[in-house]
Formats: structure tokens, sequence, C-alpha cells
């Protein structure tokens, strides 16, 4: 402090002053005075009674000095001693007791006259004054500075973690820089945080912030600092070790101990400074570069486990479904053999339907193969409204049979897709045909073809029942179907093949209003179009 300075500079030129003028009663016990009261000085301990024990060597410094010149350091030292925290309860006691030891020592010194009455009044009114201003300026001061204190904390603190914030990181980490320290830039990003703040709440999430903050602090002891970098980063800035296994600690401790106590994903990006980068901004280039290469490596597996997941959840459904639809055939067969044993193995009333079951697991057996297995496609450039009037021509005696119409809008400019007419052919007749067969009597089924500059679409629509909301989405799925007699396959195998000709299938449907069905396809005028298809 710096009034320890102006006591010790006052309270040496006093004991000068004493020696020249000859006044002072004892030489060494006033130099060892002040040397007690300098050692009072120095002492940092707040003891209660340490103030006292100043007063007390101040006095008899006054004492034996025998010179009233000493009032300066009384005042300064009750101000040293009233503005510390722990004596401001007890300033109005040591003021008085100032005053008193004062008093006393100038009646010692001078003793007692008419005018001298004057003198202890104005001391008295010094010490006072003193008192009451050292209050009030330690009040404001106080304030002023836990104001400030609180105004750089919040400056370079986050308040959720009490770490340090984004400015306050990138401010140390260009110090450490420019006191050339090696070191390692760790960028943390908590990969499962968003989804947490959506699914169970902000509080859950603040709560995972604050104890990765607390883990943090504990795994890397020997960080330069640990810092909150955005909303869900954290940076860790760690001396450069020589050791390569620092490189695996740091693995160690983000890549596997980090998310078994928090309970999520943790990715992170590693920079070294001055091996790697010799600036800050290409450090936190750097660092953010890797950190980006771990999440898309974390998000690719994770793509490829739920992709791996999806693929085992079909093949179970495709199985389960083909094992469904082939055991009913294989039962009504068995029962038939079973009445043929009984009746001496005469299977000739039942032939016919013994017959029907196994055609039937055949057809199922060949849907299934088409629909799973690669299969050879011929693309070439064909008209979709020639193929379209194909079809129509083939459903025209059997939604005559229904007594439904087909009504067909054609395009006026010509439509050419590259295309396997056959399997175009086979998704708009298994269309049409769901159509027809889904009508009552006198229905209509709308067919309109829509060229586009680059795209063309095929509406089918009809007038039947529609479908409702909880089947539409359904409709695609292998073996899903309402017929009695359906495999449940149909529509399956026209996704497949519209996707394998670059298309899209889409299907708006409502109970009442009918189903549209809208087939979209690239037109065959583009050659890098072209050449794509023609691999497939």
């Amino acid at each position: 402090m710096v009034i320890n300075w102006i006591l010790l500079a006052y309270a040496t030129v006093y004991v000068i002053y004493t020696m020249i003028l000859h006044t002072t009663l004892h030489i060494p016990l006033l130099l060892l005075l002040v040397i007690l009261y300098v050692i009072s000085l120095r002492i940092q301990t707040k003891h209660v009674a340490l103030p006292w024990l100043r007063l007390l060597f101040l006095g008899l410094i006054h004492y034996f000095g025998h010179l009233s010149l000493c009032l300066p350091l009384y005042i300064l030292t009750l101000i040293r001693d009233t503005y510390a925290e722990d004596n401001r309860k007890n300033s109005w006691k040591l003021t008085i007791a100032y005053i008193l030891v004062f008093v006393l020592n100038v009646y010692f010194i001078k003793g007692f006259h008419n005018l001298l009455w004057i003198y202890y009044l104005e001391c008295t009114l010094y010490f006072t004054t003193v008192a009451v201003l050292t209050r009030a300026t330690y009040s404001t001061i106080q304030k002023n500075d836990r104001l400030t204190k609180e105004r750089y904390l919040y400056a370079q603190q986050d308040s959720l973690t009490g770490l340090f914030n984004y400015e306050e990181a990138h401010r140390r980490l260009e110090q450490l820089i420019s006191q050339k320290q090696e070191l390692v830039l760790i960028l943390i990003d908590c990969t499962d945080l968003k989804a947490m703040n959506t699914t169970r709440g902000f509080q859950a999430g603040n709560f995972i912030l604050k104890q990765l903050a607390d883990l943090l602090q504990i795994l890397f002891k020997e960080a330069f600092f640990i810092s909150r970098y955005g909303g869900d980063e954290f940076a860790v800035v760690m001396p450069l070790l020589p050791e390569q296994l620092a490189s695996e600690s740091f693995k160690l401790k983000l890549g596997s101990e980090l998310p078994k106590l928090t309970g999520i994903q943790i990715t992170y990006g590693m920079a070294s400074y001055p091996l790697e980068c010799v600036t800050k901004d290409d450090l936190i280039l750097l660092a953010e570069h890797n950190l980006y290469i771990k999440k898309r490596e974390s998000w690719l597996k994770r793509e490829e486990h739920m992709l791996r997941s999806d693929k085992l959840r079909v093949i179970g459904e495709l199985a389960s479904g083909m094992a469904h639809e082939i055991r009913n055939p294989l039962t009504t067969v068995k029962g038939f053999l079973q009445i043929s044993k009984a009746n001496g193995y005469n299977i000739e009333n039942w032939y016919g339907l013994i017959m029907d079951e196994i055609d039937r697991m055949s057809d199922l057996t060949g849907e299934f193969l088409q629909f799973s297995k690669p299969h050879s496609v011929d693309f070439r450039i064909y008209s979709l409204h020639e193929c379209i009037l194909k079809v129509i021509a083939l459903m025209e005696s059997e939604a005559t049979r229904f007594g439904h119409q087909i009504h067909y809008k054609e395009s006026l400019d010509p439509v050419l897709l590259w295309m396997d007419q056959d399997k175009i052919t086979q998704v708009l007749l298994n269309i049409i045909k769901n159509a027809c067969e889904a009508m009552e009597e006198n229905g209509l089924v709308r067919v309109e073809l829509l060229p586009n500059p680059e795209l063309t679409t095929i509406i089918i629509q009809d007038s039947g029942p529609g479908i409702p909301s909880d089947q539409l989405e359904k409709i695609f799925h292998p073996f899903y179907t309402t017929k009695a007699e359906g495999t449940g396959l149909g529509l399956s195998i026209c996704y497949k093949i519209v996707q394998d000709h670059r298309g899209t299938i889409e299907v708006e449907s409502s109970p009442g209003n009918g189903t549209r069905f809208i087939l979209t396809f690239p037109l065959a005028g583009n050659d890098e179009q072209l050449e794509k298809a023609a691999f497939i």
C-alpha cells in the first residue's frame, strides 16, 4: 500500500527531526519504537488487536520524541486503520482512543495553560472529521471496487459455467502466443446437446454444461485456461508436451471418459503451436477444421449405423411378410394332402385347388425376387405418350368389365424419356388396375401428361373412396395390402422402378375424394442424365 510508504517516510523524518532538535528523551528506545511501528505496518494479519498495538507504539513515539509534529502521523495511521474492512465497525472507538492518546501526550509534553484547550479542541475536530470522511470515503470506494470487480468478472467469465468466455479466451490465447508459449488448443463440441434441449428442455442442457465445465477443470488441471467457446462448445488450452503419450491421454479423456461421465457424445479437434501453426488465427482455424472433420466422421458413422439398422429392420419386415404369405398356401396344401391320405391318396378332387396354391406361392416368390434382386434393364428413348396408350389399351377391357371409364388428356408436345418401356408399363398398369379395383361401378380414371422444360409429370386420379391418412404412409411398404388376395408388393415394386428411372412418385388422397398418384421423370434432353441412367 502507498500509505505504508508515506507513514514510513514521515516516521523517519520525525525521528531525524527530534534528533536534530535534541527533543527526544531516549534515542535508542525511540528508534526501537519506530522499528516496531514499521513492522506493525508490514504485518499482513488482520487481527483485531493490531490497530490498538499500533496506536500504543505511536503514542510512545510521540511521548519519547517530545514533539507535537506527530499529529499527521496520527491522522494518516487512523485513516489507514479505519479504511480496513475489519476495523470499520470499531472506527469510532479507535478515533476516540487516538484523540485521548494524542491529547494526553500533548498534556505531558506542554503542560496546561489558558490557551492550550483551543489546541485540544482543534485536534479533536481534526480526528472526528478524519473519521467521518474516512468512513464515507471507504463506503464509496468499496461500492466502486465491488462494481468494478463485477464488471470485470462479467466481461471475462461465462455466467452459466464460471469459465472464461469467448472474448477472454481469444485475449489469453493471443497473450500466450505473444509469449512464445508452446501449447495445444482443443475445441470440444457437445454433439447431442441441441437434441437434449429439444427433448428434455433447456434446464437439462444447462445442467450438462455446468457438469461438463466442472469435469473439464478436474480432468485438465494443468491447462493454461478453459473457456466456454460457444453455446455448446468449450476450449481447453494445454501446455505442449514432448511426450506422445499426451496426445493419447487427451484422446482417452475426450473420447471415453467425458462421454461416459456426461452421457452425451463429445467431438473434439486439436491444433498445436508452434508445431502446426505460427499465429493465433491459423491455430483456431486448424482446430475448427479438425473439429469439423471429426463431426463429419461422427455424422457419417451415425448415418451408417442408422442405415444398417434400417436395412436390418426392412429385412426383418420382408422376412416376416414373406413367411406369413407363404405359410397360408402351405397350410392349405398340407390340409388337402392330409385329407387325400385318408382317401387313399386320391387328390383328384383337390388337384385344382392345390395347383392354385402352388401357383400363388410361385407368383409371390417371383414378385419378391423382382423386388429384392437387382435386375437388368433396357434403357432406350421411348415416347411416354405411346406407352400410356398401350397401357390404356391393355386395361380397357377390364375397365369396361367393371363399368369404369379411362379418360386420357395427352400432351401436344412429344414427351421422350430414357426408360425401360416394359418397367414403366408395369408401373402404369399397376396403378390404373388398383384404381379400377378400388372404385365402385361407373368410376372414372383420369390420366394426364404434363411436360415441362426438364421434367414431365403423369397424374393418375380415380374417383374411388380414397385412402385413410393412417394407411397413406404405408402403401409403399412391402407386403402391406388392403386386398383379400393381394401380395402387398405391387406398389413397392412400382416405387423401386420409379427410383431406378431417377423419378419420384407421390400420392395424395383423403376419404371420399379419391386418390391421385403423381409421377415425375426427367426428360431425355440432358446428355449427362442419359449417361447416368444408362448405368442403372
